[in-house]
């Protein structure tokens, strides 16, 4: 089974909170220009926003979105799973690079911290 990268997960983040918002502006019958007259901004942003794989878009921005339309956002942290912590161990362990090294025992890291 392949292993999950950061990026997979941004993307399933993202996804859900954009999914979340579109289902929210159907139901409210929302066009994406009344969504931007409501965050005060254009439609290219919005469109932004509610790309699903754009994952550079802010936290603040998604909030400000689904606030828009009457959404609140929760999140949870919580720790990974000893099989995915090895996996990021054995990633390190293989790392030659200083950079990608220095990045995976971060993940390792918040990966253990991540509910305490």
């Amino acid at each position: 089974m392949p292993t999950r990268t950061a990026a997979a997960y941004d993307i399933e983040l993202k996804r859900s909170l954009t999914n979340s918002i579109l289902q929210k502006m159907e139901q409210d019958n929302l066009s994406i220009s009344a969504l931007a007259a409501r965050i005060g901004t254009g439609r290219t942003a919005v469109r932004r926003i509610l790309d699903a794989k754009n994952t550079s878009i802010t936290f603040r921005s998604m909030s400000r979105a689904a606030q828009a339309v009457g959404l609140k956002i929760k999140l949870i942290a919580e720790p990974m799973s000893p099989d995915d912590l090895g996996k990021l161990a054995h990633r390190l362990a293989k790392s030659k690079r200083r950079t990608e090294s220095a990045k995976l025992a971060a993940q390792i890291t918040e990966g253990v911290y991540a509910g305490s």
